[in-house]
């Protein structure tokens, strides 16, 4: 039966003279004062006097204060008001609250209620303090009935009333709470007594009070959140404080790991000394082994709190933030390495602090961080110490200062002049020699120095010597990507990134693996794979929260090759913002260039294009395979109808392609040379580029080749391994899927002509008059020209002949 079942029950005995007495009890919140309105809702139905009164904390010390609430103030004792009137319903909400005389009052009542015809209906609170006094057990033993209520889910309960309950407890019930509270998952007895300074059976008791409340589950935990939060709210200042203090000394006392303790220090604002210095570090040190730098920067950060002055300590702390920072905040990594560096005072300890900077992160830095790693690496220079330890740090400062060098005009061509004009036979037997001859390499890419040959052969021996570990990201060896993707040698790089994929999976290394995947995303590139390349640059697109500029440049690369609009146009706001940047800077105007041409605004198209040349030209910037330029803008002068200046910049980066010496760029370069080459000569060209391009890495580079001179001689067999070509680097066959450009060889000359000139943007009547024919003989030619093509009118013209080259990553 339910409690409203025995009261019901209980009323209709009455209304026959017998009386009964029903305890209705149970936890905060558990719904005694709804069950004592119902009760009174039951007796009003039956015709039944009702009289109510509720016990309160502060009228506790008021005599006969319920019983007032009863009678009403009339004069006589409660029992004489009760057999007054007949049938009648008592009913008192918080018995533990009343007053010593109306408990005396109601216990002698009850014992009476057998003999006249009254219910009377008490609730009393468990857990609370005065539930298990003398006065109310009194009461409470007479009972005919006692209900018990279930324990209550407390987050629909008045947080007020809560909160009263909580802040009438006794001290010592107030400490074991709040002590909980502070403790969090972390409960055990002997932690709660501890922290809450009481022993173990003064514990036990409280615990005994506040489960009889319903605030704590079976397992002796807070029931709700909600209970939490009152006790928080209920805990001064001063004492959170003092407990959070209290417990994050406990728990490392009693060997709890690391970054248990350190999320406890995290809320601690006051310096604890030496031990929480070294928790936090540990705490950090887990972090970044679980693959979650933020947290480890976090401790690190807090960690610094302990040490406010400058010294050895605060310079140690502030190199373990920088190296957790160095893939979520490189700005912050730089400046605080470059504070670390002021704070120590040995040579040795700059130049390891040096060591320590990302080369990516050191160009991005403020120009004080690059002045203070030359300074060093003058430092280290003067030196001249026979101390292997030194003549290490030295070759890896050297190693950044050159790669800040590769982004600065005209010091390109000096760090690669230190290379000499032919390879040197001696191979470095450190890895800190490794690392510098791979920024000398780089910078030899950078400004075509060296043949690509010569050049990727030290860069695959380089990366046979390095251990495929996917911290390399964070150091000058991640320029040998770029180098050998220059020189047309993927192999070996392709299958050395797989494996450090690989080991950044295993160990959950997040940051490492965006980074490597933007190298991986090069590489695809290179080698033809467009599509995979595109889809690649939307999962680290998506994936970078901060990309570095390696990994930009790397997606604008991308986006430029593939002309994926939505990645330029996802890509043109993020470059902008870091354009200051040498590589993003010319990165950012080639992607310019790409919405240009794209809104066929040509003209603007070509401004972008020169202004991206020239900025790589005044840096040294010469490998046509990297930055193409030239290429591009020939290919927006040949539709602009200037075909004079294109062919000149087409010979142009022929030459330097030659220069360079990579099948891929030589290649590349004549198909496109060819392409702008009429009669016989175009098609030797072309057939020169097919030739070049069977060497080449680049197999989709391979496809457009065999296609251009398929179509141009209409030789099926070429046109059909072009696209058997195209399929094998995963893109749909080009004779399907560009079948009107296979018949642009069918246009006359002067059908060609008009085509370019009114993809220039020309009206029919500026052809017309550039041409010096009429009219109507320029829309029979664009008529011919459509049906050739396919297309249905000038919208479609860019579409058909658009080929427009590759833009390629510079680290």
């Amino acid at each position: 039966m339910t409690g409203l079942d025995v009261v019901a029950a209980a009323l209709r005995l009455a209304r026959s003279g017998a009386g009964s007495l029903v305890v209705i009890r149970g936890p905060l919140g558990c719904g005694r004062s709804a069950a004592v309105k119902d009760a009174e809702r039951v007796a009003e139905s039956l015709d039944v006097r009702v009289m109510s009164a509720t016990g309160t904390r502060q009228e506790r010390d008021f005599p006969l204060g319920v019983v007032h609430q009863l009678t009403g103030g009339e004069l006589g004792g409660l029992h004489d008001v009760l057999v007054a009137d007949g049938p009648a319903l008592v009913a008192v909400d918080d018995l533990q609250w009343a007053d010593e005389e109306s408990l005396r009052a109601l216990a002698l009542s009850a014992d009476r209620l057998d003999r006249i015809p009254v219910v009377m209906v008490v609730c009393v609170r468990d857990g609370d303090v005065w539930s298990g006094s003398p006065l109310v057990e009194q009461v409470v033993r007479q009972a005919a009935h006692v209900v018990v209520l279930e324990r209550p889910l407390l987050a629909g309960s008045s947080r007020r009333r809560l909160v009263t309950c909580l802040r009438a407890q006794p001290p010592r019930v107030r400490s074991v709470l709040d002590a909980m509270a502070v403790l969090g998952d972390d409960l055990e007895a002997g932690l709660v007594a501890t922290l809450a300074e009481v022993d173990e059976a003064g514990c036990a008791t409280a615990l005994r009070a506040v489960d009889g409340l319903g605030l704590v589950d079976r397992s002796g935990r807070f029931a709700h959140r909600v209970v939490r939060e009152a006790v928080e709210e209920t805990m001064a200042p001063a004492d959170r404080a003092r407990l959070q203090i209290g417990a994050a000394r406990l728990l490392y006392d009693t060997g709890r790991p690391a970054e248990v303790v350190a999320d406890r220090l995290l809320a601690i604002t006051v310096a604890q000394g030496l031990w929480a210095t070294e928790v936090l570090r540990t705490a950090a040190a887990s972090a970044m082994e679980r693959g979650v730098p933020l947290v480890a920067v976090d401790y690190l950060r807090r960690a610094l709190l302990e040490h406010p002055q400058a010294g050895c300590r605060r310079a140690t702390l502030l190199v373990e933030l920088a190296t957790a920072e160095r893939g979520v905040d490189r700005a912050a990594a730089a400046v605080h390495l470059s504070v670390a560096a002021r704070m120590v005072s040995t040579t040795r300890e700059r130049a390891a602090i040096a060591a320590r900077f990302v080369p990516g992160a050191l160009v991005e830095a403020p120009p004080a961080a690059r002045e203070l790693v030359r300074g060093i690496e003058d430092e280290l220079r003067a030196v001249r110490s026979h101390d292997d330890v030194l003549r290490d740090l030295a070759l890896r400062v050297e190693a950044r200062s050159h790669h800040v060098e590769c982004m600065t005009p005209d010091r390109v061509v000096r760090c690669a002049d230190r290379l000499g004009e032919c390879p040197d036979e001696t191979f470095p037997e450190t890895s800190a020699g490794r690392e510098l001859l791979s920024v000398r390499l780089h910078c030899a890419t950078l400004a075509s120095t060296w043949r690509a040959d010569d050049v990727a052969t030290l860069a695959r021996r380089l990366l046979a010597h390095t251990p495929h570990h996917p911290d390399h990201v964070h150091t000058p060896i991640a320029t040998l990507v770029t180098t050998l993707c220059a020189a047309d040698s993927l192999d070996a790089v392709s299958a050395w990134l797989h494996i450090a994929k690989k080991r950044a999976l295993a160990a959950d290394a997040v940051v490492e693996q965006v980074f490597i995947e933007a190298e991986q995303m090069v590489v695809l590139l290179h080698s033809g794979r467009i599509a995979a390349a595109r889809s690649s640059a939307a999962e680290v697109l998506a994936t970078a929260e901060m990309p570095g500029s390696e990994v930009l440049v790397a997606l604008a690369s991308v986006a430029c090759q593939t002309r994926d609009d939505h990645l330029v146009n996802r890509l043109v706001p993020l470059v902008k913002e870091q354009a200051h940047i040498p590589a993003l800077s010319v990165a950012y105007r080639m992607l310019c260039a790409a919405v240009s041409v794209a809104a066929a605004d040509l003209p603007a198209g070509l401004a972008h294009l020169r202004d991206a040349g020239g900025q790589a030209e005044e840096l040294g910037w010469r490998n046509p395979v990297l930055y193409p330029w030239r290429v591009e803008a020939a290919r927006v002068l040949w539709r602009m109808g200037d075909l004079a200046a294109a062919r000149e910049l087409a010979a142009e980066q022929h030459a330097l392609a030659a220069q360079w010496g990579s099948a891929a760029g030589v290649g590349t370069a004549l198909r496109h040379l060819g392409s702008m080459t009429e009669g016989d000569a175009g098609v030797a060209v072309l057939r020169q580029a097919v030739s070049v391009l069977e060497g080449s890495a680049n197999r989709f580079e391979l496809a457009r080749a065999l296609w251009q001179l398929g179509t141009r001689t209409e030789d099926r067999r070429c046109v059909e391994r072009s696209s058997a070509v195209a399929v094998d680097c995963g893109e749909s066959p080009l004779v399907a899927r560009a079948e009107p450009v296979a018949r642009q060889g069918d246009l006359t000359g002067a059908q060609q002509r008009v085509v370019e000139l009114a993809l220039a943007g020309r009206s029919n009547q500026e052809i017309a008059d550039t041409m010096q024919v009429g009219v109507r003989v320029v829309e029979k030619h664009l008529t011919n020209a459509y049906r050739k093509l396919g297309v249905r009118g000038r919208g479609g013209l860019a579409a058909a002949l658009s080929d427009i080259g590759p833009f390629v990553p510079c680290r």
